[in-house]
Parts: structure tokens; C-alpha cells; sequence
């Protein structure tokens, strides 16, 4: 009975899942050795492993970019089962987590087709998949991630709430924001408004009675499954005497991450025009790799598309108006409020806005389409320029990268210089330099080769020392100043590279203290 359930899906939706399936392919190649592993994949790998093996179970997850503020613990234990299925490769852990990211295409498709129709579903498929910076951001392998993904699960349940009615979903609209929270606090903290403002436009008034859009048990039951995420974290706070939230009141009241004194003001005009600026490049830069010309033409084409919808809502299906209304306050609501966000030293990175991209595209699939109605060629016309031009040469460019030039550093050379390192049977001691200070992805590497078998590191002080550098482009002032103070006390017998890791094969000639 499955079997007559499963075949007919995939035969009517066999486009779309094969296109998925390449976006997947895509975003996986050669990960083994084009993974980022660095500061932050080592430290969550640690955890991670720390997790599996009972030593440790967190209360509070990843620092943020705001001083003493922490994101949940949620991110932890969702890398964690890629950890155990891969026996610790980063590799396969980073997989899992792109198999989650790459559900936001059929989610994209299957959104705008039940909404709209298939050649706006298609084309936020398409785009989303082969957008250089959406992949780049995938293969990233750090907590924003899989925030698109459960974005749209967010996006789709306020649908069904917002257009279709159905009070039940309210439960795993709680559930979803608690989590994105804890994804990504800058993009999720501007989701609470959204959904408040969904929640004023579907309660209704009739013969004096107001109706809500939520019963007093769903109410409940929302509450209790939202506060019951920030568990453990408010034992932390407990714990810790509010430290969390002592800084966050601080953060908004400007006296942390910023030059003003301010966190929030009012923008002058120099600021505003730096901020929409900054709107244009984060948003057209996820269409087009390098703006160029095409990004204006984007711009154009977007906010024509938007113009033609506000003068023709009303003739529009209700249940498509209220989809693109969703949207749009999904979109423009948090860039309205970052308008008068000035802390963080006036800073808006692109990942801030990462769990609104999937609204963007949404709204640009939806504008593009309804103005090439009337000319077939546009669209197939746009995918091109997307496509070939835009993105490809870019993305094939950055995936097929050697792993031995000058400066080059992510997974593949750096196990390779662990294991260069290891192969050696005799006892050692190893020093390691990265720029960040604690180099938290060769301890696991490392660790990851001694729990097999394949290192002997000894505790102790010995004459073997093998020193690993990392090239400091930015700093080099400061891998001399590290490699001044290693010929202190030993001598290089041998120097080998790996890229843009340096292993050098020292004898220790006195006590370095």
C-alpha cells in the first residue's frame, strides 16, 4: 500500500526531487576536503563528542557576536547524531546537516506551487539551489545552517494558521520559533513581531465578540512546549546569576558592542542610506555572485513585480494574498526595525539576515513570474543569467579548488598534516598555531587519531617536538613572533607543507620555561 503511495509522488513530482537531489550532490562535493574546519566546527566537534561519550551534556550552545550572549544548546545535540553516524568525521556530521538545508528547495516548490503556480515554485527552487552564497552558506557547516529550512516549516504552519485557519498548528509554530532561536538569534529575535502582527490580523471581531485565532488550551499547550526549550538554559542562568540576560539588557540598552552608547536610535540619513545600501548587496548578492548589472536589473524587476501586486491584490486569490502578505511581513519588518538598529558598532554581517532569505526568494520568484506572464522568454531568460552566468562560473570555480595553494586551509590538508604528524611512531610533543588562539580543530583531529590508534603523543616533555602553523596572511607578525619563540628552545630538522599549514620536525634544545 506504500509502494502505491510513494511511486505516484515521485513519478508527478520527479522534476523537483531530481532537481533537489543535484542541489544535495552540489552542496556535498568533495567535502572531505574543501570543509571550513576551523575554530567553531572544532569546538562543536568537541561537544559534540563530549555529548556521545556521557562526559558532558550543555546547557547553553555557541557564543554570538555579541559579548557575554549565547544561543541555546539546540545546535549541540542537532550535530551530534551526524557525529555518532560518521564515528566522528566532521565530514559526514557536516552532511547531515546540509541534508536538512537542502529541504529548503522542494520546501520553496512546494510552497509557491500550492500558493501560486509551478513556474514560481520552479524558479525559487532553482535560484535557491544554485546560488553561490546559499551553497557556500550550506558547506559552512556552522549554527545558521539549517536555519532556511526550518524558516519555511515556520512559514508553512503560519500559512495554515494565517490562510487556511487551523488553530492546531500554533504548537509547532512554538516549537520551530524556540529553535530558530536558538539557531540564530539576530534573524529569529524579528520573527516574534512577524508572527504578533499575524496573530492581531487573524483575530477577528463579530457581534462584539472577539474571536481569537488560538483557543485557550493550544495557548497552553504552545507555552509550555516554547518555555520547555529554554530549560536548561535558565538553570544556566540560575546557576550563573543571570549572567545571560544581564548582558543582553545590556546589548539593548547600549552598553556593550557599541561606540554610541546607543543601541537603538534614530538613524540619521547617512546611516539609513548605508543600511538600505547594505539591504541591496546582502539580498541580490545571493542572486547575483558579484553585483553587476543583472543586480540592478533585479532590483528593478523585484520592486516592479511588487508594484504591479499592491494595484492588483484585490483581484488576487485571497488564500495568494495573504501568502504574499506573510511574506512581505516576513521581509520588511525586520529591515524596518534594522534601520534603527545602530549597536554591534553600526556592523550587519549577511548571515544576520540568513532566516529571511527564504521569504526574499519567495517574494522574487512570485514578482518575477507574474511580469514575464506576459513575456515567455524572461523566465527562461533569467534562469540563464542566474544560472551560467551569475553563479556558475563561481560555484565550479570554488569547488574544484586545490587544497595546496600558498594559503589554503579547510578539512583535507588539515588531516592530511594530523596524519603526516601521527605517522610517526615515535613519542612526541606536539605545538600548534592558528590564528584564532586555541586551536580547537587540530585537538579534535588529533584526538580523533590518537582514540584509533594512529598517534603517540606524549604528556610528557620529550626531544621529538612537531610544530604545526597555520599561515597568518593578516598577522604575519605574529606566526613570527610564535616561530621565534620555538627556535628558543629547539632546532628544525625538517619542514614539510600543506598548503597553507607548515609542519616543522624539531629537536628540543633546553626547557622552554
Amino acid at each position: 500500500m506504500l509502494k502505491n503511495k510513494i511511486f505516484p509522488f515521485i513519478k508527478k513530482n520527479r522534476i523537483i526531487l531530481l532537481l533537489w537531489l543535484i542541489a544535495f550532490l552540489v552542496r556535498i562535493y568533495r567535502l572531505d576536503q574543501l570543509l571550513a574546519f576551523h575554530y567553531d566546527q572544532g569546538r562543536d566537534a568537541q561537544i559534540a563528542s563530549d555529548i556521545l561519550t556521557f562526559k558532558n551534556f550543555p546547557a547553553i550552545g555557541p557564543t554570538t557576536g555579541i559579548e557575554g550572549l549565547y544561543l541555546g544548546p539546540f545546535w549541540f545535540y542537532l550535530i551530534t547524531p551526524g557525529y555518532f553516524f560518521g564515528r566522528g568525521d566532521p565530514a559526514v556530521a557536516a552532511i547531515f546537516m546540509i541534508f536538512i538545508e537542502s529541504l529548503t528547495v522542494p520546501l520553496l516548490y512546494f510552497l509557491l506551487k500550492k500558493y501560486h503556480h509551478k513556474t514560481s515554485a520552479y524558479l525559487a527552487a532553482v535560484t535557491w539551489a544554485f546560488s553561490r552564497y546559499i551553497i557556500h552558506s550550506a558547506r559552512w557547516f556552522s549554527n545558521p545552517t539549517p536555519l532556511p529550512t526550518f524558516v519555511l516549516l515556520l512559514i508553512f504552519f503560519l500559512s495554515e494558521i494565517y490562510i487556511e485557519n487551523k488553530k492546531k498548528y500554533w504548537p509547532f509554530v512554538a516549537l520551530l520559533l524556540g529553535l530558530t532561536l536558538q539557531l540564530e538569534a539576530a534573524s529569529a529575535v524579528f520573527f516574534v513581531p512577524v508572527i504578533a502582527l499575524l496573530f492581531l490580523l487573524s483575530t477577528k471581531k463579530k457581534a462584539k465578540k472577539i474571536i481569537f485565532p488560538i483557543t485557550l488550551k493550544q495557548f497552553t499547550i504552545s507555552c509550555l512546549v516554547f518555555f520547555s526549550l529554554l530549560i536548561p538554559q535558565i538553570f544556566f542562568e540560575i546557576k550563573n546569576k543571570f549572567l545571560i540576560t544581564k548582558n543582553f539588557l545590556g546589548f539593548l540598552t547600549g552598553k556593550t558592542n557599541t561606540n554610541t552608547g546607543k543601541s537603538w536610535a534614530l538613524p540619521t540619513l547617512e546611516f539609513a542610506t548605508k543600511r538600505i545600501e547594505s539591504y541591496y548587496h546582502i539580498l541580490f548578492s545571493k542572486l547575483d555572485t558579484n553585483l553587476t548589472i543583472y543586480s540592478l536589473i533585479f532590483l528593478l524587476l523585484f520592486f516592479l513585480g511588487l508594484f504591479i501586486f499592491l494595484k492588483k491584490r484585490k483581484k488576487l486569490p485571497s488564500k495568494l494574498q495573504k501568502f504574499i502578505h506573510l511574506n512581505l511581513f516576513w521581509l520588511f519588518i525586520p529591515l524596518f526595525f534594522l534601520l534603527f538598529f545602530v549597536g554591534n558598532y553600526g556592523q550587519l554581517y549577511d548571515y544576520y539576515l540568513t532566516g529571511f532569505f527564504p521569504a526574499f526568494f519567495i517574494l522574487f520568484a512570485y514578482f518575477i513570474s507574474t511580469i514575464q506572464r506576459n513575456n515567455k522568454l524572461l523566465l527562461p531568460l533569467l534562469i540563464f543569467v542566474l544560472f551560467f552566468h551569475a553563479n556558475f562560473i563561481h560555484l565550479y570555480n570554488s569547488i574544484i579548488a586545490g587544497t595546496d595553494g600558498p594559503t589554503h586551509i579547510t578539512l583535507g590538508n588539515q588531516r592530511q598534516s594530523v596524519q603526516f604528524i601521527c605517522k610517526d611512531s615515535r613519542e612526541k610533543n606536539i605545538d600548534i598555531y592558528v590564528p584564532p588562539v586555541i586551536p580547537h580543530s587540530y585537538n579534535y583531529l588529533i584526538f580523533q587519531e590518537t582514540k584509533n590508534g594512529n598517534c603517540q603523543q606524549s604528556t610528557n616533555q620529550v626531544p621529538l617536538l612537531y610544530t604545526l602553523a597555520e599561515v597568518d596572511p593578516p598577522h604575519p607578525e605574529r606566526l613570527e613572533a610564535w616561530m621565534d619563540r620555538q627556535n628558543s628552545f629547539s632546532k628544525v630538522l625538517k619542514e614539510t607543507r600543506f598548503g597553507g599549514i607548515i609542519i616543522q620536525e624539531r629537536e628540543r634544545t633546553n626547557d622552554p620555561n
